[in-house]
């Protein structure tokens, strides 16, 4: 089997799912978004290495592990409060096209947020919201968080 792949080439393919999802089934594909993510998190967690098991530091390990993968070029997270945190994304493997999806009004992949979404509400029971919309600065997309409650 072939080693690593092309990222454009990846790009262009998780475009295509995501758009023929969002064509096919309109906002029914955020459903296909999210369980996405809880099936990828089950296939890796044994995979990812927690510190402690706390919303900031599980990010942290999902950060690593994606970059590790190669997913991602780099990633940092920003702590703002006790609530927020930034989460930078260095060249994540499908820039393009999540942008021009939602350009084109279908939901993106968000394979790293659908991740770190199941991963924080298996683990800890807590909730992320977007505050805002994800944005570029230089070679970073910067998306901010909210970590919005915890279920008891």
């Amino acid at each position: 089997m072939a080693k690593g792949i092309d990222s454009d080439f990846f790009n262009s393919f998780s475009y295509s799912v995501f758009k023929a999802l969002g064509e096919k089934l309109g906002d029914e594909s955020w459903k296909i978004v999210w369980r996405t993510g809880e099936i990828l998190f089950n296939k890796i967690k044994d995979k990812l290495e927690f510190k402690k098991k706390e919303p900031i530091e599980i990010v942290r390990s999902i950060a690593k592990y994606l970059k590790k993968t190669g997913y991602l070029r780099d990633a940092k997270i920003v702590i703002l409060s006790d609530e927020e945190f930034e989460y930078w994304m260095k060249e994540p493997a499908i820039e393009k096209g999540a942008f021009k999806l939602i350009e084109e009004g279908y939901p993106p992949p968000h394979i790293s947020t659908s991740i770190l979404f199941s991963a924080l509400k298996t683990l800890t029971g807590s909730e992320l919201e977007l505050v805002g919309n994800p944005e570029r600065k230089d070679k970073w997309i910067v998306e901010r968080w909210k970590i919005k409650k915890l279920i008891m």
